[in-house]
């Protein structure tokens, strides 16, 4: 049970910290249904309308779902970082985030990632990431269809790294490159996705061997390429992604790099 507050702070704030707190240290877990809001307004020594507002902000994190009638009202769910996700993407992008900031933080982030994947993706990470690419492969070779699967490569190795906080930062910064992209042509589009295919063939036989140095250092290629190419078919701008970073390397030295050192560390 929720003991009484303080008086700082805003009451609804205080509630959904005192929830959230709960839930961390596993006093709360997904199915436990809290107290109604006017036993909680009770405990509090508030209004309702305080309840109903914590609660509220609590739903929108995913960490609440909210029944209604008779057998209603206000469960603990299963984390889904999710809503974080569409949270931080939405602040990126309505604080006009740079491209050479996206860039930087992809070629921070994405290497390390690419290489807690190699080291830590499980079978069933590994078979789910190669149906993302040979879903991919087959849209590349029918040009002019809408792709389903972009992003979602990059994703996957993230999910691979079992590491949610990283999960989550990299779905972000793919939301922000996918909308950057998706300015471009069809024709250009189709040419940038055929060459990130190749990069993802390599990547993902890098972490089928669970060989972590590759992967890091395909990834850095791989970022490096995306915005050398981009940045070549669009003028400079706040949302446009561009700018020279790495060069990429030949697709024969990549696979070399891959084969010379596969076995797992």
């Amino acid at each position: 049970m929720l003991a009484s507050s303080g008086r700082t702070g805003r009451v609804s704030e205080i509630i959904a910290r005192r929830i959230m707190k709960q839930i961390s240290d596993g006093r709360l877990v997904a199915g436990h249904k809290l107290p109604a809001e006017r036993d909680m307004a009770r405990q509090f020594k508030t209004s309702r309308v305080s309840v109903r507002e914590a609660y509220r902000s609590l739903e929108e994190l995913g960490l609440l779902r909210i029944r209604r009638g008779a057998e209603g009202g206000a469960f603990i769910t299963t984390f889904d970082p999710e809503p974080v996700r569409r949270s931080l993407s939405l602040v990126l992008g309505l604080g006009k985030t740079s491209v050479e900031e996206v860039t930087e933080a992809r070629m921070l982030i994405e290497p390390s990632i690419a290489r807690l994947a190699a080291l830590r993706a499980r079978p069933e990470d590994v078979a789910k990431l190669e149906r993302v690419l040979v879903q991919e492969e087959q849209e590349v070779r029918h040009p002019g269809t809408e792709g389903t699967t972009t992003g979602q490569f990059h994703r996957g190795v993230a999910d691979c790294a079992r590491n949610i906080p990283l999960v989550v930062l990299m779905n972000a910064l793919v939301d922000l490159t996918a909308e950057s992209v998706s300015d471009l042509g069809v024709r250009v589009r189709t040419r940038l996705r055929k060459k990130n295919c190749e990069y993802h063939r390599l990547m993902f036989e890098a972490i089928q061997k669970h060989n972590g140095d590759a992967a890091s250092t395909l990834m850095v290629r791989h970022v490096g390429d995306i915005q050398d190419r981009v940045g070549r078919t669009k003028k400079p701008g706040r949302n446009d992604l561009c700018g020279q970073t790495a060069r990429p390397k030949r697709r024969g030295v990549a696979r070399a790099a891959v084969a010379s050192n596969g076995r797992r560390r």
